[in-house]
């Protein structure tokens, strides 16, 4: 009620500049520039994608990247990029969700000489323990890299049979390259067939998706050198879980991708300061400041404090 006739026009101007952009079918008019997004809990709301970096020695935020995208698939580049400029130096790792193991992630990371490591969904599931119970499913076929052939749990070969691509929905990403591996012969004598295949099927298939460079990537995250290196990651869900939670990032007031990401920049180096206190503290605490520290809090409180500091 507030804005004059000018000012309506030209927010229905941006509003109609969004649903061309977006080609979505609904635009939140409190902030123009936000997306419908399902959370983890399945809930839709109206909200950025967030992605942040975080050194898993220092527990320290990089960086931090706020999109439009509905999925994360296509954003390691960015957050990379930012991450670069801010320390002032290319990491020597960069690990990464499942998500990320794409053509476009994997071909930043290889123009910039980065070592990326990244797993498959199966290696994912396999760290957690949550493979799939069916014996016959994919998750049990062995991939062998010099074959270029996967083994069945019987110990046939389902071998290269042919290699297809598919248009992604979005022309500017790069089209999707589809493998398939069977083996008739293999699967025609099996005892275990009618386990293995549906009803209507006469052999096993199995079809990968990825490139000779995703190809790569899943053949380096099966050393287990790389698996201990990418094992170091899991410290960095701590730090982003308590600056979400802390911070209460979902429950920002400001409007606008730009403002979004400034408020929450501040956010990120409120952090910081108060991680690098801690980083400086825990340095400065050697055996004769713990003595210190338990002699002055047994006279303060008047109780006698005993502690064996190795």
């Amino acid at each position: 009620k507030d804005m004059d006739i000018e000012d309506k026009i030209e927010l229905l101007y941006d509003i109609e500049t969004q649903f061309t952009f977006t080609g979505q079918n609904k635009i939140p008019i409190n902030d123009i520039e936000a997306r419908f997004m399902k959370s983890k809990k399945g809930n839709f709301m109206v909200a950025y994608n967030i992605q942040s970096a975080v050194d898993y020695d220092t527990k320290l935020i990089c960086a931090i990247n706020v999109t439009q995208s509905l999925t994360d698939h296509y954003e390691l580049p960015a957050i990379a990029k930012k991450v670069i400029q801010n320390i002032n130096t290319k990491p020597k790792y960069i690990s990464a969700d499942t998500i990320y193991l794409n053509q476009i992630s994997l071909s930043y990371l290889a123009d910039e000489k980065i070592e990326g490591l990244i797993p498959t969904r199966k290696q994912s599931k396999e760290k957690i323990g949550k493979l799939n119970e069916n014996p016959c499913h994919k998750d049990h076929f062995e991939y062998d890299y010099e074959l270029d052939a996967f083994k069945c749990p019987k110990n046939q070969y389902l071998h290269f049979y042919g290699k297809y691509t598919e248009l992604h929905k979005d022309p500017e990403k790069p089209e999707k390259i589809k493998r398939i591996y069977n083996n008739y012969n293999a699967c025609k004598n099996c005892n275990a067939r009618t386990k293995c295949c549906a009803f209507s099927q006469t052999h096993k298939t199995i079809t990968e998706y990825g490139s000779e460079m995703q190809k790569a990537m899943n053949h380096k995250m099966e050393k287990q050198e790389y698996k201990d290196e990418y094992a170091k990651r899991s410290s960095v869900e701590g730090p982003f879980g308590i600056f979400k939670e802390q911070f209460q990032l979902e429950k920002e007031v400001v409007i606008g991708m730009k403002k979004t990401e400034e408020r929450i920049n501040l956010d990120a180096l409120a952090y910081n300061l108060i991680r690098l206190y801690n980083i400086k503290q825990e340095i400065e605490n050697t055996t004769e400041d713990l003595e210190d520290f338990c002699e002055s809090t047994s006279i303060k409180n008047q109780l006698q404090l005993t502690a064996t500091i190795f």
